[in-house]
């Protein structure tokens, strides 16, 4: 009993280190109680009850603010919210039990557990990333999103090169603390390992930081400005509100151009109306940009008459004046919020965020230009986790970022914070510009490096203009060859998986000292 709770409150631990509390020194030894429950239970079904634990007792804590949206806006009783809620906590934390499963799996065959503790780890997240649509939330990585000389290195790995230094660490001080516990030999060789690579990161960052630490000041060239309207999600969509939202987005663009915008960023389903619908209010931000003499980045639901049926996208539209120039659909859409999934078993209706229907998915990612804007692509608010879609921004010829985003379903819980946090993270492995405009907040600005450098808070009416600009280097290392660390993550797991079964000598294997 005494291995599961401390299973259990280390996945407290590292919940504490992602906004907003954002104690993110402890998720270098979050993991510690975890390791002390597998080293005492020994056996896989134990284990996978210890790592089952350590997720729960994280996610449960940091995905809190699902269980608000489900009341508010879901219109759950909260007897039905609580068991959606924790189906779901339960249903990610099987993926941190399967972890702990191969932990004790390899244990007890001649492997240290303990030193294949970080491949296995991100072996789990890239699994949790991919499979079932994905859910990309909270990688151990994002809690160390805003030491910048730490995450420059996510240029070269992607957000899992920084989970795994800091499960790599964890690993190496469990190796200090377990010979107190099990009067066992140290392995120094895991404990260099983690001094080198502490060393090579922060030597690293600090030589990116130094190379980027004036791309907000010496090659910017275009004015954007950013809009937040704040408006509530409860009003957002009732007729009576239309023209006030409108107005608010108008004058706010109108201070922006003042200032020397040059485009303006809209957030998600900024426009109150569907467009292409018989409603003519959708016409309205072209009028909006003839007038400010702008272009404008909107986002508006739509819809389009696909094999004689009516489809709903999510989308963003470039507007010149009355003109539309450029339309993307979001590709990567939200289950269950924006469309239902297995409708054909749980006739459930429409998504939670739907409109009349459940959205449909987007098929190509579009690459942005006008006139002297450089070409941007666009990530639709839970689009900005998901790392291949910003790579293929970039891949098609993209510059910078934009993400437009309606966090106003989560009123001011976690979720806006840890959205905008994950988000910046796009700019350091693409090495560009990444804006970001949200209905309710948080508005921000990150320059190549992740800085931010412009931003707008939670529940705040306003505005800021930043100069974007293409950056000198060429793309990352990242951009071109995408998750090659993820999977070399993953093929080293399941050699040793094999390993064990037979396939090579286990006296080859990660021997101790």
């Amino acid at each position: 009993m005494t291995a599961f709770l401390s299973a259990l409150a280390g996945g407290f631990l590292l919940s504490l280190t992602f906004p907003p509390v954002g104690f993110n020194f402890l998720a270098w030894v979050a993991f510690i109680p975890l390791f002390w429950s597998l080293s005492m239970t020994g056996h896989p079904g134990r284990s996978f009850l210890c790592g089952f634990l350590f997720g729960f007792g994280f996610f449960l804590a940091d995905l809190s603010w699902i269980y608000n949206t489900l009341i508010t806006h879901g219109h759950f009783s909260p007897v039905a919210g609580v068991a959606v809620f924790l189906g779901m906590i339960g249903f990610l934390s099987l993926y941190p039990g399967v972890f702990g499963f191969v932990m004790g799996f390899f244990s007890g065959k001649g492997i240290s557990s303990v030193q294949a503790a970080p491949f296995i780890w991100i072996a789990q997240e890239y699994m949790r990333s991919e499979l079932f649509t994905g859910f990309p939330w909270d990688l151990v990585g994002y809690s160390q999103a805003g030491r910048l000389i730490v995450v420059q290195a996510a240029d070269l790995t992607g957000v899992y090169g920084i989970s795994f230094l800091v499960l790599l660490v964890n690993a190496a001080l469990w190796e200090l603390l377990r010979p107190k516990i099990e009067e066992d030999r140290i392995s120094w060789k895991l404990i260099a390992a983690a001094g080198l690579a502490v060393v090579l990161v922060l030597s690293y960052g600090n030589a990116r930081l130094k190379q980027f630490s004036s791309t907000h000041a010496g090659l910017d060239n275009f004015t954007t400005g950013v809009l937040q309207g704040n408006i509530p999600q409860e009003v957002k969509w009732e007729d009576a509100s239309r023209q006030q939202t409108f107005a608010v987005y108008e004058k706010l663009g109108r201070e922006a151009v003042e200032q020397g915008a040059e485009l303006l960023i809209w957030p998600e389903t900024s426009v109150p109306v569907v467009f292409g619908g018989r409603d003519q209010d959708w016409m309205l931000p072209g009028l909006i940009s003839e007038r400010l003499g702008v272009p404008m980045l909107v986002g508006a639901p739509s819809k389009r008459k696909v094999n004689n049926e009516i489809s709903y996208y999510n989308s963003a539209f470039l507007i010149d004046s009355r003109m539309l120039r450029f339309r993307y659909d979001k590709m990567h859409l939200v289950p269950f919020g924006e469309y239902m999934p297995w409708s054909w078993i749980l006739p459930l209706g429409p998504g939670l965020a739907a409109r009349e229907a459940d959205y449909s998915a987007g098929k190509t990612m579009t690459v942005m230009h006008w006139k002297d804007c450089p070409p941007f692509s666009v990530l639709i608010c839970y689009e900005a986790i998901f790392p291949e879609l910003a790579r293929l921004g970039i891949q098609d010829g993209a510059k910078w970022l934009v993400n437009i985003t309606n966090d106003g379903w989560f009123g001011d819980t976690a979720a806006p914070y840890q959205h905008m946090a994950m988000a910046g993270l796009r700019s350091v492995e693409n090495r560009v510009w990444l804006l970001r405009a949200a209905n309710t907040g948080i508005s921000a600005a990150f320059d190549p490096s992740g800085r931010s450098l412009r931003s707008i808070p939670l529940q705040q009416e306003g505005f800021f203009t930043v100069k974007v600009g293409e950056t000198a280097a060429q793309k990352s290392f990242y951009s071109r060859f995408g998750d090659v660390f993820a999977w070399g993550c993953v093929g080293i797991t399941l050699f040793l998986g094999f390993s064990t079964m037979g396939f090579r000598r286990r006296g080859r294997l990660w021997k101790r000292n």
